[in-house]
């Protein structure tokens, strides 16, 4: 009888669905992957077919995690000692606005602001404001 007990209780446990991490959460979770240079870590956080945006409407003509790893494991390869920093924080619904500075790519931190648009727990899109 406890054996039967104990395995409906683990099967229950495998049958239920995966909790689905908050848009905070991936966001955050991306920054330590980005940190820990885990490039595998770090494209898990982002959707099949990923946009970068700036505010101004224009978007990078290359959509989709093949050039997303390309570009992010090239970044690390070229910086070894590349972090981000979060200084600020809003999170609105399914919208991450962090404020960042990056340091590790020369002798100034890189300050730029990263609007995250996270749904169904990756990111589909980044807008990004530079300055």
């Amino acid at each position: 009888m406890l054996q039967s007990l104990a395995l409906a209780t683990l099967l229950a446990a495998y049958a239920a669905p995966p909790v689905e991490l908050t848009p905070e959460a991936v966001v955050q979770k991306q920054v330590f992957a980005y940190n820990a240079h885990n490039l595998d870590a770090f494209v898990a956080c982002y959707g099949d077919a990923i946009e970068f945006r700036t505010m101004d409407g224009n978007v990078n003509p290359e959509k989709g995690l093949a050039p997303l790893r390309k570009g992010y494991a090239d970044l690390f390869k070229r910086f070894p000692k590349l972090s981000v920093n979060v200084v600020n924080r809003i999170v609105q619904g399914r919208f991450i606005i962090d404020q960042e500075v990056a340091e590790g790519m020369g002798a100034d931190p890189v300050k730029v602001t990263a609007v995250y648009e996270v749904s169904k727990g990756k990111i589909i899109r980044v807008w990004y404001i530079e300055g």
